[in-house]
């Protein structure tokens, strides 16, 4: 079969509703093995043993669609991203609270709980960053977070492990957050924001504000060169690649 129809395949099982079944064809389809169905109905994820799992737990097809979006990052289809971007914008379609159209995800992007997540239109995700999502998080259109961002919505008490607290992250419309930030819970990175690389993020960025530094600080506010909002180009990858009206 060629990429575009194990794509096609993938999308229909997965408009459809995944159960075990149709988990196992996918699996086949890419690369990933034969497992039974019962094996993988008794899968269970990190997400599932936490506090939170048990105040708001996985529904079956949501964990299938978590176990899938961890799947791909481990054959060799996950690398080819004119395969993994359209297989990951599907889950995401599907499990997020809601996803706009020209989402892009590169690999090693991991998430605890997808269905908690709201992202707008054409927002990016880089390589390899980690998304808590417990007390909820969105992005806002032509959002883009870079590689190995960390981004937390919960907190711990210090006395004991398992008490936690939960506050929601909001990436504001057309905001930059660079290499290797740390966003803390309940804060909120405004329109036209930028976070410099290495920051630890505590409070809240005003809009079109540069902040940089641990903790982060406002330095500036940013270099639009005179540009209204909407012509910022925030298209991740050349010739505005996945992010097309005409590739939904």
């Amino acid at each position: 079969m060629t990429k575009k129809e194990i794509l096609s395949k993938v999308k229909e099982y997965i408009s459809q509703g995944l159960d075990e079944k149709s988990l196992g064809e996918i699996f086949s389809l890419i690369g990933a093995g034969n497992y039974s169905a019962d094996y993988l109905k008794s899968i269970r994820l990190w997400g599932d043993f936490l506090p939170k799992g048990e105040e708001d737990p996985y529904t079956p097809e949501q964990r299938y669609l978590h176990i899938l979006w961890e799947t791909i990052d481990k054959v060799p289809m996950g690398i080819d991203i004119e395969f993994a971007i359209p297989f990951r914008r599907m889950i995401a379609k599907k499990l997020f609270k809601k996803c706009g159209k020209g989402f892009v995800a590169n690999e090693g992007c991991r998430f605890n709980y997808g269905h908690l997540i709201e992202v707008g239109d054409y927002v990016v995700w880089n390589h390899c960053c980690y998304l808590d999502a417990k007390g909820g998080l969105s992005f806002g259109d032509y959002s883009m977070i870079t590689e190995y961002t960390k981004i937390f919505t919960h907190g711990h008490s210090e006395s004991d492990h398992e008490e936690r607290s939960y506050s929601p992250v909001e990436i504001g419309e057309y905001a930059k957050v660079y290499t290797a930030c740390t966003l803390l819970p309940g804060i909120k990175i405004g329109k036209g924001a930028i976070c410099a690389t290495g920051s630890i993020v505590t409070k809240s960025v005003d809009d079109f504000t540069m902040v940089a530094g641990i903790p982060a600080k406002p330095v500036r506010g940013r270099h639009t060169l005179g540009k209204q909002v909407e012509d910022l180009n925030h298209y991740a990858l050349a010739n505005k690649a996945f992010q097309c009206d005409d590739e939904e």
